[in-house]
Formats: C-alpha cells, sequence, structure tokens
C-alpha cells in the first residue's frame, strides 16, 4: 500500500504531459492547417477567375459586332485561367452579355477536381467559382 508521500509524488509527477498535451492540441492544427491550405487555395482561383473575366471584359471590348466581342471574350478568359493554374477550358463556362453600351463577362470554374479544395477534416468551400467583370463599350 502506497503511503500519503508517494501518492503525493505520483500525483505531481510531470512524465509524459508533454505528449498527453500533443495528443490533444495536434488534431486541432492539423486542422487549421488544412484549412488554411484549403480555403487559401480557393481564395487564390477566385482571385485568377475574377482576373480572368476582366482580361476577358477588356479584350472583348476590341470586338466590332456581338459576336466577335463573345468569342474574343471565351478566348481569352480560356487562354488566362490556362496559363494561370492550367484550367482545362472544359472546365470554364464563359458568359457574355453585351446591351450594346455594357459589355459584362461572366466567367465560371467548375473546381470539383481540384485536390486541394477537398482536404479532409474541414467544411468544403463551394466548387463553383463564378466572377463577373462589366466594363463600357463605346459607339462609334
Amino acid at each position: 500500500m502506497l503511503g500519503g508521500g508517494a501518492i503525493r509524488h505520483v500525483w505531481r509527477d510531470q512524465r509524459g504531459v508533454a505528449v498527453i498535451e500533443m495528443a490533444l492540441a495536434l488534431p486541432i492544427l492539423v486542422m487549421l492547417l488544412f484549412a488554411i491550405v484549403s480555403y487559401g487555395s480557393w481564395l487564390s482561383l477566385a482571385n485568377v477567375v475574377q482576373q480572368s473575366a476582366n482580361e476577358a471584359a477588356r479584350a472583348a471590348v476590341a470586338g466590332l459586332t456581338a459576336g466577335e466581342r463573345a468569342t474574343l471574350a471565351q478566348q481569352t478568359a480560356t487562354t488566362t485561367l490556362g496559363r494561370s493554374y492550367e484550367i482545362p477550358a472544359s472546365r470554364v463556362a464563359v458568359a457574355v452579355a453585351d446591351d450594346g453600351s455594357t459589355l459584362a463577362v461572366t466567367v465560371a470554374y467548375d473546381a470539383t477536381g481540384n485536390a486541394l479544395l477537398a482536404m479532409p477534416l474541414i467544411p468544403k468551400p463551394p466548387t463553383r467559382i463564378a466572377r463577373t467583370a462589366a466594363i463600357l463599350v463605346s459607339r462609334p
């Protein structure tokens, strides 16, 4: 049977405490790291999609007809995304709304196959990223 001094010694013994603290803290830290990587990647992709829409709207202004502007916007958006993150054109949808005075280009990217957005242990960010850019079209 243990005496009073032995019980106090066992109770105050600090060996192994760091391992227990690490076992409690490590899952939270890993989850936080996964969240930073996943949502940082999503924000980066959203920024690239917005810049692609901006570039497509700027390039489309050079077109003389609505059809030519739509073609220029489509080509510019897919080229910009392909150069930035090597996003295939099959995952990009470009919509052009031209009312004669304002040209709006909407670029949507389907990121379902992106491994960084599908990390475990965290809520998944939206897989469809859509951004719009509008620009005034001057008439001659």
